[in-house]
């Protein structure tokens, strides 16, 4: 066994495959129990002596997990020409590459501050949660497959969201992974470091339990909400000859069982950038397509669309009436970094320029709409939808409906779109308000403040589904005091730390 720890390249390629390993425990693929493998592979990292090979060992355990888990990305060079395709092997390598460079400096600063011939994997999954806070808020975030999202796997750990949010569900994920190394790494005072981790980790998941199970799902029935999933491939959908089908798919799809829904509210969704158009140049067209679907005065139309103002382009979404007038108007507002926007173009504006030709425009903060019969809505337009803390500030007590509408037919029949579902479903757990989602190839569906998908049109199949509102809870633990709870449970771990090695110490 000495021999090989001794074996750099045998260990690290041992931590590479626990971090990939450890990425099935993600939607789609769901299986929580091999989330062991990343304490697994944090294990092998405290194994290191030195810090040169800790931190290389650190980044070789995110380069595993964000290269498995983050593939996908590479499908946004294949599915158009909008990409050049020789740049696909830049995302899918550099990207992981950077973000590992997280892990590495959490791994190295752990075994820094740890006592000598003391084991750092306490202090690893305190600075891994930290550096996961980080990665999320430096240069505009990026708080994708954060090891919390493996909680959505499940109706009942999922409610971990609404108690301590994604940043310390980071911190409750990776303190459970580790648990069976605990016994490894410690020898004199292993069943009080096993205590301080396990017993948190039972008190939270029965109070998770407990709340699934006192769930108290409010339908409104004389609000509904039509999601239109018109599964149109990203390669067709800016072809002008291909623009005709795909509005009448739309429209069609939009006017199924119109009859049934008589002076009732009722919002009908279409997803982002839902067909070839910008206004104000499509404002007459519009204005007709809403005329021919709304036929009930009381129903409204959401379209997600391009919008050019001047020399500025945004992606949009409008809400349009039954007489064909825009009611509200959204631009989104956190954009993708070299998806909508190259970063320093003006400095770099050679390779920003052959990279896109416009960037598009960061929308402003409006007061949220308020629609009769719904209340007040907070619209969030791709993924928007990751970032809690801005999502919070959008928020007031008046709040009753999250709607997001999405694209994510750029990453085809990939994990990608799966993720993003996750994801959303986090976001409607921790703030305690049901979400539409509405993507253009899936997966679109209504989420309840559990969790729960109350109904779904699948990836890659074109349908509509209507459902009842249902009513936000009145609020969550986190949602109340957000990242408070992250910083207390950093705080408390690490003077459990101090404890330990202070009891070590007198031993």
């Amino acid at each position: 066994m000495k021999k090989y720890y001794k074996s750099t390249v045998w260990l690290n390629a041992t931590i590479f495959f626990s971090g990939a390993i450890a990425t099935f425990a993600v939607p789609p693929f769901s299986i929580f129990l091999f989330i062991f493998a990343l304490g697994f592979g944090v294990y092998l990292t405290t194994s290191n002596t030195s810090l040169k090979k800790t931190f290389i060992s650190g980044w070789f355990l995110g380069f595993g997990w964000f290269s498995f888990g983050l593939y996908w990305i590479g499908s946004a060079f294949m599915v158009a020409d909008t990409y050049h395709k020789v740049l696909m092997p830049v995302a899918i390598i550099i990207l992981p590459s950077i973000l590992a460079v997280f892990w590495g400096f959490a791994c190295v600063l752990s075994k820094l501050v740890s006592k000598k011939n003391h084991s750092s994997i306490f202090l690893t999954i305190i600075l891994l949660s930290l550096f996961e806070f980080l990665r999320a808020k430096l240069f505009t975030g990026f708080p994708w497959l954060m090891p919390s999202i493996t909680l959505s796997t499940n109706d009942f750990l999922i409610q971990t969201f609404s108690f301590i949010g994604s940043f310390a569900a980071n911190l409750f994920v990776l303190s459970l992974s580790v648990l069976p190394f605990i016994f490894i790494c410690y020898s004199r005072n292993k069943y009080f470091i096993f205590s301080s981790l396990f017993i948190p980790i039972v008190i939270l998941l029965t109070f998770s339990f407990i709340r699934f199970y006192n769930k108290n799902i409010q339908k409104i029935d004389n609000q509904l909400i039509t999601l239109v999933q018109p599964n149109i491939e990203q390669k067709d959908k800016w072809i002008p000859e291909s623009r005709n089908s795909n509005l009448r798919k739309l429209i069609q799809l939009s006017l199924q069982n119109e009859t049934d829904f008589k002076d009732i509210d009722r919002i009908i969704i279409w997803p982002e950038t839902s067909f070839e158009g910008s206004i104000p140049n499509e404002m007459n067209f519009l204005s007709n397509i809403s005329k021919e679907i709304l036929t009930n005065p009381k129903a409204i139309l959401v379209i997600g669309l391009l919008r050019i103002e001047t020399n500025k382009l945004f992606n949009s979404l409008v809400f349009l009436n039954s007489k064909g007038n825009i009611i509200n108007q959204y631009d989104k507002i956190h954009l993708v970094p070299f998806g909508e926007y190259i970063p320093f173009r003006d400095n770099l504006s050679t390779i920003a320029n052959f990279l896109s030709a416009k960037d598009f425009s960061k929308g402003e903060i409006k007061p949220n709409f308020k629609l009769k019969g719904f209340g007040e809505i907070v619209t969030l337009i791709c993924y928007e939808i990751l970032f809690t803390n801005e999502v919070v500030t959008r928020l007031t007590e008046n709040t009753n409906l999250l709607i997001n509408i999405t694209n994510d037919a750029w990453f085809g029949k990939t994990v990608g779109p799966y993720q993003h579902l996750a994801l959303a479903k986090i976001k409607a757990v921790e703030l305690g308000i049901p979400l539409a989602r509405v993507a253009n190839t899936g997966i679109s569906t209504f989420i309840s403040p559990y969790g729960k998908e109350i109904t779904r049109i699948p990836l890659y199949k074109s349908g509509v589904k209507t459902v009842s509102l249902v009513a936000p809870l009145e609020n969550t633990i986190y949602k109340k005091y957000g990242e408070i709870i992250f910083f207390v449970s950093i705080l408390s771990l690490l003077i459990i730390n101090k404890l330990s090695t202070f009891k070590l110490a007198r031993e």
